[in-house]
């Protein structure tokens, strides 16, 4: 993962990386010296690092009447991120008693828009066991780089993944990249095609994604429902193939 990305998932904005990454260059630096290094204007610099300085990123350094901003050791910083980790882990119980007040009820949330749709895959790193897939890479590798380079990371015997991918060029190199003995591929009889749409199943919970003219996706927690999906994968994963079969094959088999 690049730099900037790692960065911008601890809650940074584009500008914040920019005077943070030029400090760590620097070291103790002046407001001008940092406005000059990172082109940005003075006003705004003084707002980045004050934001910064919040974050526990930077902190000020006095020298005589000298202001000085110095950049937090990346260990420090991630002796905070364990820190607050600790504070989630130590509340979630708290938190899963107040969603379990909402009863039995199917629980329905949309996201819209390419940047959100990523983050509604989050939950599925959360929960021990086999995520399902029905997908169109295509789409996929458009909108969930972030979620596929999760799925490298956490692939275990915890944490396994079959997926039943459309039969493409870019479905065949991403089924290459990732085989392993967690991740299973199997393609999809070109009957289905074109298949548009991407379907996650893990837990209770059913994620359908759509993204040819409008970026969105339906995220529904009911075990019924979760099942019912699950019955419709085993069903398609049944007449699908590997890449050294046929389609014939696959579907006499």
């Amino acid at each position: 993962m690049e730099t900037a990305e790692v960065l911008h998932s601890l809650g940074l904005d584009q500008k914040e990386i920019m005077v943070y990454t030029a400090l760590l260059e620097l070291g103790e630096a002046t407001v001008l010296n940092i406005s000059r290094k990172t082109t940005v204007k003075r006003p705004t610099a003084y707002l980045v690092l004050s934001s910064l300085e919040s974050k526990g990123f930077v902190s000020k350094v006095f020298k005589g009447k000298r202001v000085l901003f110095a950049p937090q050791h990346p260990k420090k910083i991630l002796t905070e991120a364990e820190i607050r980790l600790k504070q989630i882990k130590e509340t979630i119980p708290q938190f899963e008693a107040m969603m379990q007040q909402t009863g039995n009820r199917p629980r329905v949330m949309i996201y819209e828009g390419k940047d959100a749709l990523d983050k509604a895959f989050d939950e599925t790193f959360l929960i021990k066991g086999e995520v399902l897939f029905m997908s169109n890479m295509e789409l996929v590798q458009n909108i969930f780089s972030r979620t596929l380079q999760k799925l490298s990371y956490a692939s275990s015997p915890e944490f396994r993944t079959r997926e039943v991918i459309d039969d493409s060029e870019i479905s065949r190199a991403y089924a290459k990249q990732i085989a392993g003995s967690y991740r299973q591929v199997r393609f999809m009889p070109k009957a289905f095609s074109p298949f548009a749409t991407d379907i996650g199943i893990f837990g209770n919970t059913t994620l359908i994604t759509s993204g040819k003219k409008e970026y969105f996706t339906v995220k529904i927690e009911s075990e019924e429902i979760a099942n019912a999906f699950r019955a419709m994968f085993e069903a398609m994963w049944q007449i699908s193939y590997e890449s050294n079969q046929t389609v014939d094959k696959a579907i006499s088999s």
